[in-house]
């Protein structure tokens, strides 16, 4: 048996039972190796659940520990969740939350969880500043390129924000901007001329130009810089090419 082989079966034996265990994979009395895989398998299953509860804290709040706990316990067991290290169990978890009658408010709070963690973990960049604006001449500064902060997660809001997040709720956002452009994760909350901005400077071959176009366009003459220097403010824009 090569070694992936010898892989493939060991993670199979622990996701799926003893009756996929080779024998020939193990050494010793079957009942004491049997033993052996399910204390493992409980540590896997116990480091899975912990996973869970660190990557969406404030929606174990919303919902409650033990409606949280019966949640993740049913979850790690699709095999979405078999599939993944602990760092990435949670990937998934928002879609499978969809499928239970959990509250559009729960579901979207796990969404702007799993949005930071994804900008906690994202590349560093240097984030544009106004004073990477200065110093050209109009056709050069219209033309220069720009893009979106590696770390730059935004979730678009279909429900009210919960209510852990009441500081943001205040605010009464289009869209919630996860973004890490130093040492920490903020959330940042987006109107939807902001979200449309940052929208555009996702895609490629964006310049500052492209930007001024449309924020004339969504938020007019008077406020057409406004959305740009939000983003330059939030340190969600950085210099391209």
């Amino acid at each position: 048996m090569s070694l992936s082989d010898l892989q493939a079966n060991f993670i199979g034996t622990i996701n799926d039972g003893p009756d996929r265990l080779d024998p020939a994979l193990f050494a010793g009395p079957e009942d004491r190796i049997l033993l052996g895989l399910k204390a493992h398998a409980n540590t896997i299953s116990h480091a899975r659940l912990v996973a869970l509860e660190e990557t969406f804290p404030l929606t174990r709040e919303q919902v409650g520990v033990a409606a949280f706990n019966q949640l993740s316990r049913e979850y790690v067991e699709t095999a979405d969740a078999r599939a993944a290290d602990s760092n990435r169990i949670g990937q998934n978890f928002i879609g499978y939350l969809r499928d239970f009658p959990v509250h559009a408010v729960t579901v979207q709070l796990a969404a702007i969880e799993w949005a930071w963690l994804e900008s906690y973990h994202a590349a560093d960049a240097v984030s544009m500043t106004l004073a990477d604006l200065g110093g050209f001449d109009e056709a050069t500064l219209l033309a220069m390129p720009v893009g979106i902060h590696p770390s730059a997660q935004a979730v678009k809001l279909v429900a009210p924000l919960a209510s852990v997040l009441e500081e943001l709720a205040a605010q009464h956002p289009h869209s919630v901007l996860a973004i890490r452009p130093d040492a920490e994760v903020r959330l940042v909350p987006l109107d939807a001329d902001q979200a449309a901005v940052l929208a555009l400077a996702a895609k490629e071959n964006c310049t500052v130009g492209n930007l001024l176009e449309l924020a004339f366009e969504v938020a007019g003459e008077q406020a057409s810089l406004e959305p740009i220097l939000y983003l330059i403010g939030a340190g969600a824009l950085v210099k391209t090419g």
